[in-house]
């Protein structure tokens, strides 16, 4: 083997090596949060970028408020730097009570749908001053971040509002769990209804009768909450269904923000 092919094999490993450590170093300088669901960690994300390592508990088809714990999401916890949520998950004392190494608890007193924007941006406020208070040595990266995420929902809001203004006044039934965010898009929500476990056929009946007589264009459901509710009052009145969600399914919340403006225009077409 010739001493030139000798120096590159070398120099390639040496170079790989340094690649490997410089990567363990990055790893390891990252701070590691836990939230409990995707709209909080989108937002960590798009705040933190490369400085935070964030996992999600609860995957986001599924409803947080009915979530089963797992062995999994245990092993993510004692990791963790922060214990990310909404202050409404009733499982989240048993979550820390199952670790010995407990991360701290940070609840974000935010009242609300956080898919509205404003109620979004109220959120994002809370996060950021988490992340510098966590790491103050990179206030200024995590400011900046900011900033240009709220720049980035304040010209997206202004669009979809462009977009959906035609849409005031239409009727619409929908799920308690999406009553804000379709007001938001301005609707007159003509009744809302709760989860087919907890809803009675007396109410179900008085909703279809009211629906009827309102002459509702469309019925809204959460996606996290099941589809059968609203299904079942489409079929009865006439009105079109749609299924939204209140957390980001792939990517961001600017994404699933799209998403569910495209299904509400598409489908009043």
């Amino acid at each position: 083997m010739s001493a030139q092919r000798i120096r590159d094999i070398f120099l390639f490993v040496l170079f790989a090596f340094v690649l490997c450590v410089y990567c363990n170093i990055s790893s390891t300088n990252k701070i590691k949060i836990t939230t409990t669901t995707s709209l909080l960690s989108s937002i960590i994300e798009a705040i933190g970028k490369q400085r935070i390592d964030v996992t999600t508990i609860v995957p986001a088809g599924m409803c947080p408020g009915h979530f089963d714990i797992k062995a999994g999401d245990l092993k993510d916890l004692a990791n963790s730097r922060v214990l990310l949520n909404h202050g409404w998950e009733k499982w989240i004392n048993k979550l820390l009570d199952a670790v010995d190494n407990k991360p701290v608890l940070f609840t974000i007193n935010v009242e609300g749908n956080l898919m509205v924007p404003q109620i979004h941006k109220k959120a994002s406020k809370h996060i950021v001053a988490l992340l510098c208070s966590l790491d103050q040595a990179h206030q200024e990266y995590y400011s900046d971040n900011f900033a240009s995420y709220m720049t980035i929902i304040d010209s997206l809001e202004k669009l979809i509002r462009k977009k959906v203004e035609k849409l005031n006044g239409i009727k619409v039934v929908c799920s308690e769990l999406q009553v804000e965010f379709i007001e938001w898009i301005g609707f007159d929500v003509v009744r809302t209804y709760e989860r087919a476990e907890d809803l009675t056929p007396k109410v179900l009946s008085e909703i279809i009768r009211e629906a009827k007589k309102e002459n509702i264009k469309l019925v809204i459901d959460n996606l996290q909450s099941g589809s059968d509710i609203g299904l079942n009052i489409a079929q009865e009145t006439g009105a079109k269904h749609i299924i939204l969600t209140n957390f980001p399914l792939k990517g961001s919340y600017p994404n699933a923000l799209i998403y569910n403006t495209n299904t509400i225009l598409q489908a009043l077409q």
